[in-house]
């Protein structure tokens, strides 16, 4: 009778190593931009009024007998309502005696995700927000598959929304997809990283082009197809091109149901997103919005 090999021994001990934290795909760097409000914060209410002086009329011309023309100072103001945004996660206290994870691990996996989730949705609205009518100016919208983002494009469309006004450009927002584009472009040259800049280390910040920060993100909204390829809006905007307004930070709770043995966890956090584009005057154009070809098919 030959000795014990391998293949007798059915049981497999099972060895574990702790949980890998969950993966989360979304870059988020738009939000660097914002301007940060608090005011909500220390006063009650929902909402915060931003209130404004508006322009005085062109300067007159006068003739010798005649009298000026009295103008008036008036002022105006926009405002942003601020909304709760909330996430909870129910464990059973049986989960607990079956994990092969300790308690404190998953407990902490559970703040990070509520965390993650929360800040990701934060971002999603800003995505919004910049990307509905009225709170952008088209610049470069391309109209079939050779129109891609290419140096050339790019600078025709920051000049075709913001006109003399395109040296206050500061960050472009793009896909990867016209990134690889504006890589491939032989008339490209202009890109330069430095790690001197002030977004050097930043997500999604690849370099300075045209005088801007160049950032690429895969949350960019797609557009229609193109001649059959797909399409994706970039963003290019000027200096505080929108605000986040904060009611309450985030807070974390957790409490346990005894009657169903269960632990609740939940985040939640009081804020508003709101677009500055042309909301002073109609001339103060802030985001300018452009649609570019790629050269996947769609």
């Amino acid at each position: 009778m030959s000795a014990t090999k391998r293949g007798d021994f059915a049981f497999e001990p099972k060895v574990w190593e702790g949980h890998v934290s969950a993966y989360f795909d979304r870059k988020m760097a738009i939000g660097q931009m914002a301007v940060r409000n608090k005011t909500l914060t220390a006063a009650p209410g929902e909402t915060v009024n931003f209130p404004y002086f508006k322009k005085i009329g062109d300067a007159e011309e006068p003739n010798e007998d005649s009298g000026l023309e009295v103008d008036k100072l008036q002022d105006d103001s926009f405002s942003c309502t601020v909304k709760e945004v909330a996430k909870a996660v129910g464990i059973k206290k049986s989960a607990y005696m079956k994990s092969a994870e300790d308690r404190a691990r998953i407990d902490s996996e559970v703040q990070k995700q509520i965390a993650q989730v929360m800040a990701e949705k934060v971002d999603k609205d800003i995505i919004t927000e910049i990307n509905t009518s009225g709170n952008y100016t088209d610049g470069y919208i391309g109209t079939t598959d050779t129109h891609v983002a290419k140096i050339a494009n790019i600078a025709e469309g920051k000049i075709l929304a913001f006109g003399d006004k395109q040296d206050q450009s500061v960050a472009i927002f793009m896909h990867s997809l016209h990134f690889l584009d504006l890589l491939t472009d032989s008339t490209a040259g202009f890109l330069k990283a430095d790690a001197n800049d002030p977004f050097w280390g930043a997500p999604g910040f690849i370099g300075r082009l045209l005088g801007m920060a160049l950032f690429t993100l895969d949350t960019m909204p797609a557009g229609a197809a193109l001649n059959g390829k797909k399409s994706y809006y970039c963003f290019i905007m000027k200096a505080e091109p929108f605000g986040i307004i904060q009611k309450q930070a985030p807070e974390m709770e957790r409490d346990y149901d005894m009657l169903a043995r269960e632990w609740l966890f939940a985040g939640s956090e009081w804020y508003g997103v709101k677009a500055f584009h042309g909301k002073v005057s109609a001339d103060d154009k802030r985001i300018s919005r452009h649609l570019f070809a790629t050269r996947v098919n769609a």
